[in-house]
């Protein structure tokens, strides 16, 4: 029953061409309250209108503010929470995953920052919510950073290779992780790694192509999906971007027929 249930809900996250596409909007306890996440109704009607595969967020808006659009989208409940500002090395658990299924989530999400004197405490709970996960069926992301204390450089190959490879040996579905730079460097997080790797944006960029270029390079080494937020919703024209990256993710699109993509929507009238 659980293997299938589980089936069932990847099937949901994936896209046609088996990579996901989601956007996440779970940012307010992580960095505050975000321009773009004011008005947590109207952005999470662009978004939909986007048609990501699916879409990360915390209880209280799954319950107030995404009952409207469900089945239009997966949710995926995210279930812990860190914060830049107070508690920058520790995703504390918020919920678990037995209240994602009451939610009618189809995939839970953790975070988990290694490389510090925090990492043991947060493995041993990426462990037990990986144990709950697979006993009730239900796939687990989690967004697997190496930022604590003892890193140089978050974004150093060999620390997201580890990050990465960790996710997977704790018993992750999909593994978010950071972007090393290029794509022969992130060759080896993908490869060291047998779990689906999605990728995050964060401020790896400053135009729509830039993303949209290490996004492509990302799935030419064999990148599994994106969980991007900030950049998407942000955006002017946040539905626009999200159809541009439906071609690039979905399509196998070019940067340049992705971009004709955005074009085409903005004409048309997206938001």
């Amino acid at each position: 029953m659980s293997s299938v249930g589980k089936q069932v809900r990847m099937r949901r996250l994936l896209g046609p061409s088996g990579r996901m596409l989601a956007i996440t909007i779970d940012h307010p306890i992580t960095r505050g309250l975000l321009p773009g996440l004011e008005d947590i109704h109207g952005t999470m009607k662009k978004v939909v209108r986007g048609k990501p595969d699916a879409i990360t967020m915390h209880k209280g808006i799954a319950h107030k503010v995404f009952p409207p659009y469900a089945g239009e989208a997966a949710m995926i409940l995210k279930i812990s929470a860190y914060s830049v500002q107070y508690h920058p090395h520790y995703d504390a658990p918020v919920g678990d995953v037995e209240e994602a299924v009451r939610l009618g989530a189809d995939a839970v999400s953790v975070g988990c920052i290694v490389g510090g004197p925090e990492q043991a405490e947060q493995l041993g709970f990426l462990g037990r919510i990986s144990k709950e996960a697979q006993s009730m069926g239900m796939p687990l992301v989690a967004h697997i950073y190496p930022k604590g204390t003892l890193i140089k450089d978050p974004h150093d190959a060999k620390a997201v290779t580890y990050a990465a490879r960790v996710g997977a040996e704790l018993g992750v579905d999909i593994i978010k992780t950071l972007w090393t730079g290029s794509a022969e460097s992130f060759r080896s997080v993908v490869e060291g790694c047998p779990a689906m790797v999605a990728l995050a944006g964060g401020e790896m960029g400053e135009t729509l192509e830039d993303y949209l270029k290490m996004t492509r390079e990302a799935l030419d080494v064999g990148l599994g999906g994106v969980t991007y937020g900030r950049f998407v919703w942000q955006h002017p024209h946040t539905s626009s971007v999200i159809k541009a990256l439906n071609a690039l993710i979905h399509h196998n699109a070019s940067v340049k027929e992705s971009l004709a993509v955005y074009d085409a929507d903005v004409a048309a009238g997206g938001q």
